[in-house]
């Protein structure tokens, strides 16, 4: 079983892996991350049992991993740790999924019973899930879904492969002893919005269709191969074939056929290695699943995908080289940098001709990366004031499923376009509250103006005030005041007859001494020096 540890501190980190006999409780590798979107990616590679992670982290924060985690490994056990004793917080994390919400300073015991709690969950969950699975398998209507588990164990990796294999072979009538295999996997992306709505949006109907077409001729017709479902995998069923791989073209030809005769729908194939054996498939269903991913969407009439005949993947066209112009159209507040930015970007797909689906996946990761460190420059304060990331920016496809790229493009740079709006909104009611800031200062110098004063008045935490008033006046709160106080000083000294206390208190002091002292930190003199030179 692993653990995965996710905080930006390492000492806190290290702290958690102290406190627990992790050994003891059977935990055979612990994981650490700094960040949530590092964190996704070990999620995604160990798929541990339990996660600890903190709320507050760079780039992607706890609150914002869990619902990942939520939706993309729902079995995993999380307990959230927090410097934070805030109700929201708590609220979110168990709507996420979290089992326990434990408070810094760590207390030791309380951090053993909550993994202990949720190790012993997670032990009950999967009891559960395997009686349902050994009952289950004696009904035919929970075949496929016992089969699909045991050939997705197969296309796993080498750690499962085995016993996968050893079971398919005792179980699975048709299932050879010994053969050669080779894995072809399938893929309906883009899927069309005619055919989701005959499913009535249902995707694992859609998907539960087509491998029943098919498994009619692969298992029913002729006997060489199953498809199956993996379970990370979205829109994407794989074949693994034992017989027949002489006529596997023409095979695979025949499947997106019959898928299309009955589904009206278009499927691509990627073609996997051979290999000499079941315990080795996954390496062809590894093969397989990146020939579809390196396809070329600007292509769609080529409909079986090969890994070593692909061309170069318009992945190296990285999305984050528009980072710096969106930035600069906030800061100018005009669109053009990041419009003309968009337009160049386009302008060298269509030169180099090659959109694959890896390449719209990594430029996902690169949008929520660009987004979450300008919301953060641009809004220092995201705890009380957040604003959103907004989602993925979509992709237009014709009917014929190929990438159009002028369509595409209008549709994200009217995303980017409104995203920025959203932060140049934001940005001006900051402003208008500065400049409602500064006015009351000014003609409220005799009193006492303070962060804890003005953030109250205006409804906003200190550190809000604080952080935004040196932005857009150059000066800490403190600084601003005593200058304007003392640019008041001077003109009552030079243009009334008030004695230097009544002056001092006008101003906010109520020690003449004091005010004194800073009136000849600003002038060179004192009040009454400053008085007779005047």
């Amino acid at each position: 079983m692993n653990v995965l540890i996710v905080d930006d501190e390492s000492h806190a980190r290290e702290a958690v892996k102290l406190l627990v006999d992790w050994e003891a409780l059977g935990f055979t590798k612990i994981i650490e991350a700094d960040n949530g979107e590092s964190a996704k990616l070990l999620v995604d590679e160990f798929v541990p049992v339990l996660i600890l992670t903190d709320i507050h982290m760079p780039i992607t924060n706890g609150i914002r991993f869990m619902e990942w985690v939520s939706t993309h490994h729902p079995q995993s056990k999380i307990i959230a740790i927090s410097g934070y004793n805030d109700f929201d917080y708590v609220r979110k994390t168990m709507k996420f999924g979290g089992r326990d919400y434990i408070l810094k300073p760590i207390d030791p015991d309380q951090l053993n019973e909550a993994v202990q709690r949720a190790l012993e969950e997670w032990r009950l969950e999967t009891q559960e899930k395997q009686r349902q699975v050994e009952s289950g398998i004696a009904l035919n209507q929970y075949k496929p879904v016992y089969w699909s588990h045991l050939f997705g164990k197969l296309a796993a990796g080498a750690q499962e492969a085995e016993a996968a294999a050893a079971q398919l072979r005792a179980e699975f009538s048709g299932f050879p002893t010994h053969s050669f295999m080779q894995a072809v996997s399938f893929s309906l992306f883009p899927v069309p919005d005619k055919l989701l709505r005959r499913f009535r949006g249902d995707r694992e109907l859609l998907e539960f269709a087509m491998i029943n077409v098919l498994n009619d001729l692969l298992r029913g017709e002729w006997k060489c191969g199953y498809a199956f479902r993996i379970a990370d995998a979205s829109d994407e069923i794989v074949a693994l074939i034992w017989s027949g791989h002489e006529r596997l073209k023409d095979r695979v030809l025949q499947l997106i056929e019959a898928v299309s005769l009955t589904l009206k729908a278009e499927l691509h194939a990627g073609v996997g290695k051979l290999v000499p054996d079941a315990e080795r498939a996954w390496e062809s269903v590894k093969e397989a699943r990146i020939s579809l991913l390196q396809r070329n969407l600007l292509q769609p009439q080529e409909r079986i995908h090969y890994a070593e005949r692909q061309p170069t993947s318009g992945a190296s066209v990285h999305l984050s080289v528009i980072e710096d112009a969106l930035r600069l159209s906030i800061q100018v507040r005009n669109s053009a940098e990041a419009t003309a930015a968009l337009k160049d970007w386009f302008e060298k797909l269509r030169s180099i001709g090659i959109v694959s689906p890896a390449s719209t996946q990594l430029w996902d990761r690169q949008l929520e990366l660009m987004r979450t460190r300008i919301t953060q420059e641009f809004n220092p304060d995201p705890a009380a004031n957040p604003l959103p990331l907004g989602g993925p920016l979509p992709l237009v496809f014709s009917e014929e499923g190929k990438l159009m790229l002028d369509e595409t493009e209008k549709e994200w740079r009217l995303q980017l376009l409104d995203w920025l709006e959203t932060i140049l909104r934001r940005i001006r009611q900051e402003r208008s509250i500065i400049s409602e800031m500064t006015s009351y200062i000014g003609s409220h110098l005799e009193e006492d103006l303070t962060l804890q004063t003005l953030a109250s008045r205006f409804f906003l935490s200190r550190e809000h005030v604080s952080r935004r008033f040196k932005q857009e006046t150059g000066q800490t709160l403190s600084e601003y005041v005593e200058i304007l106080r003392m640019d008041k000083a001077r003109k009552l000294l030079s243009s009334s007859g008030l004695r230097v206390t009544e002056i001092a208190a006008q101003v906010g002091y109520m020690d003449e001494k004091y005010f004194s002292k800073v009136f000849k930190k600003h002038t060179g003199s004192s009040p009454g020096q400053f008085r007779q030179q005047g």
